[in-house]
């Protein structure tokens, strides 16, 4: 039987090079949040639930969702995306999909690949891997990737020794890497891993957004 998975959006950072809310900006195609957005590109995933990690974001921005989600405050404050990555998985039942609030350009058929990897069983029947995480230009993207919440013991010990590095805990469970090569039929420019963190990429992002329309 195919998982379901949890939609985990971490929007715990400060947003400071934007200057305003990342998770907040309005995108023009369709009006709505930036947070909000990205959720309704991917809800046709398998999704059983959808969480937004935060400290600070209203449930405004959430309204304009069909189904429920889960605002919880980062419980590892001041530890990167690391802390928001196991603060999430405390919330999952069993995988996690993991994308950050500034990726307006996520695609479905790339996270549909990544959960059909996800999937994949070893010859005992139990599944082969505890994350999937894409490779671009030769650097992980912790926060375009998939884990179970297995790895949270692995994660919470790097916390408690204080390494915040968000791939570290990587080399303590079974990764799935999925490589450029394997992504480029489904998303040729690599877009859904851009980062809009400055006004500068924002026009970026919401010039190519456009030519999707």
């Amino acid at each position: 039987m195919a998982s379901t998975f949890s939609l985990v959006i971490n929007a715990g950072g400060q947003s400071r090079r934007m200057g305003q809310d990342k998770a907040l900006l309005v995108v023009p195609t369709n009006q709505h949040p930036l947070l909000a957005h990205i959720m309704l590109r991917l809800h046709h995933l398998p999704i059983e639930q959808m969480i937004v990690v935060s400290n600070h974001l209203p449930l405004t921005p959430l309204a304009a969702l069909a189904v429920p989600v889960t605002l919880v405050a980062d419980a590892y404050p001041g530890t990167g995306a690391l802390g928001g990555i196991a603060t999430g998985l405390q919330l999952c039942d069993a995988w996690g999909i993991f994308v950050a609030c500034d990726m307006p350009l996520v695609r479905l058929p790339v996270f549909e690949f990544l959960c059909k990897l996800a999937d994949e069983q070893t010859a005992e029947g139990g599944y082969a891997w505890d994350a999937v995480v894409p490779r671009i230009d030769g650097y992980a993207q912790p926060l375009h990737a998939l884990y179970r919440r297995t790895v949270l013991p692995a994660i919470q010990k790097r916390l408690a020794a204080g390494e915040l590095r968000a791939t570290g805990f990587l080399d303590d469970v079974r990764v799935r890497w999925v490589s450029e090569t394997e992504l480029c039929p489904l998303d040729p420019d690599f877009r859904s891993f851009f980062n809009a963190n400055t006004p500068e990429e924002w026009q970026t992002a919401m010039h190519w957004l456009a030519s999707e329309v």
